[in-house]
């Protein structure tokens, strides 16, 4: 059983780091443009940022 979880870990583990990288990179993408489209950045609302949260997630379901 500790071999099969030493494997499943590594080869699970990669995959998330795999998923964690698109993750964060739709993230930053998401945020670098909603603070470029901004004419003041910090006025941002805690409602904008749910919104990049919400497109971000949707957009992932879509690609899943």
């Amino acid at each position: 059983m500790r071999w099969f979880l030493l494997r499943a870990s590594t080869v699970v583990g990669d995959r998330v780091q795999h998923f964690d990288d698109i993750l964060e990179d739709q993230f930053f993408t998401a945020l670098e443009s909603l603070f470029f489209k901004k004419e003041d950045p910090l006025e941002t609302s805690d409602e904008e940022f749910e919104g990049i949260f919400r497109r971000v997630i949707e957009k992932l379901g879509h690609n899943a």
